[in-house]
């Protein structure tokens, strides 16, 4: 049979005929939901919503355009009349026939009615408070220290410096998160050691709610200020979704976890070009103007601390030849690099000296690793004192390994 034959009695059937018999004809069901204000057109239906919107787009003749005709039927309920039976406006010719009703306790059918007789039969499925929160699904929560005017994940951070505490988290679920405005956000925050505990509710935006993904976030009105350890909990209603721990720690705790683990100049020629050299250049280079550059890292995952640094160099000088300045430590190497000046300022010290207030941090030398002369008889003159540098010992590993691979 031609295509074009197919659709004509595709059309008589499903809607001259009808018509001729003065019924309704080309039934489309759709059914929706109120949440939160919104309407929503996911599948199931939460079982918190607010009601449940069936709406049919009809082809009707004129003596099928009574609204007090149609009625929409549950097993075990009170059969539905229309809210309203209107006109589509993007297509005359058919009709928006719109019902309104309480959400059923279960996943049940319903019936479409036309003066008794069966127009549609349309699943309405619910699904349960249980049901959502088994489906949500998360990723790790974020905490974020504010230090200073900086905000830093982290998972471990100074008491004393903590200026502002918010934990994120990103959830996700396979229909839109609208059942959270009635069940309900909040987090937890509690100390170990102390009496300290906050309820954070959290809230939604319409956006939000009506999304299947959204970033959630709380944020603490007083941040912890006193060290030890710290539970974040996420609630959903009643259900615990997942603690993350976070440690807060002393001043001297955090400057006992720092080291020093690499060091290089930083040094600019006549062209104004910036290099980095693992030694000073002689002064009778190029070289214009030369500094220190330390890499500093914590041993404490995670790590959020701000700290003020200086680099001396020695012997010192009057007047002192100083470089300082604040660095931020993260859970990675962090450089710090306080400047630069004249190379000719460096030729009668031997090393810059990286120091906080209280200890020193490590040691760059402006100087070569000096040698140990050897004689014929296999003595040999010892090298002149020296700073032991991480330079130097980087210096010596690679000999070591050299000499091992020549063996």
């Amino acid at each position: 049979m031609r295509p074009s034959v197919s659709r004509s009695i595709g059309w008589l059937m499903n809607d001259l005929i009808p018509a001729l018999r003065g019924r309704p004809g080309s039934t489309a069901v759709h059914v929706r939901h109120e949440l939160a204000g919104l309407v929503l057109h996911d599948l199931p239906v939460p079982a918190l919503a607010d009601g449940v919107l069936v709406e049919v787009r009809l082809r009707l003749p004129p003596t099928a355009r009574q609204k007090t005709d149609y009625t929409l039927r549950i097993p075990g309920h009170e059969p539905c009349l229309p809210e309203s039976l209107r006109r589509d406006e993007s297509e005359p010719h058919r009709y928006r026939l719109t019902f309104r009703l309480a959400v059923p306790t279960f996943s049940t059918r319903a019936e479409l009615l036309w003066r008794n007789k069966l127009l549609a039969d349309l699943a309405i499925p619910i699904r349960s408070n249980e049901e959502f929160l088994n489906q949500l699904t998360f990723g790790p929560a974020t905490t974020t220290i504010q230090i200073a005017d900086r905000s830093v994940a982290a998972q471990t951070f100074v008491a004393t410096q903590c200026r502002g505490f918010t934990t994120a988290l990103v959830l996700r679920s396979p229909t839109a998160l609208a059942p959270l405005a009635t069940l309900g956000m909040r987090v937890i925050v509690r100390s170990e050691r102390t009496a300290f505990e906050q309820t954070l509710p959290v809230s939604f935006s319409s956006s939000q709610l009506a999304a299947k993904e959204a970033i959630l976030t709380a944020t603490l009105a007083k941040p912890p200020r006193r060290t030890g350890t710290y539970s974040v909990t996420w609630f959903a209603g009643d259900r615990e979704l997942l603690t993350s721990r976070i440690q807060a720690i002393s001043g001297k705790e955090f400057l006992q976890s720092l080291r020093l683990s690499d060091a290089r100049f930083a040094v600019t020629d006549k062209a104004g070009t910036v290099r980095f050299h693992r030694h000073a250049p002689p002064l009778t280079t190029e070289s214009t103007r030369i500094g220190p550059c330390f890499v500093i890292c914590s041993k404490l995952s995670g790590m959020a601390g701000w700290i003020s640094l200086k680099a001396v160099a020695l012997p010192a000088s009057d007047p002192a030849l100083e470089l300082d300045g604040g660095l931020m430590i993260t859970d990675g190497p962090s450089v710090f690099a306080p400047g630069m000046v004249e190379s000719a300022l460096t030729a009668n010290c031997t090393s810059f000296e990286l120091r906080t207030k209280s200890h020193t941090l490590g040691t760059l030398s402006l100087h070569p690793v000096p040698t140990a002369s050897f004689n014929a008889e296999g003595g040999f003159k010892p090298p002149p004192e020296f700073v032991w540098t991480p330079t130097a010992e980087d210096e010596l590993a690679e000999r070591l390994a050299k000499l091992m691979r020549e063996a």
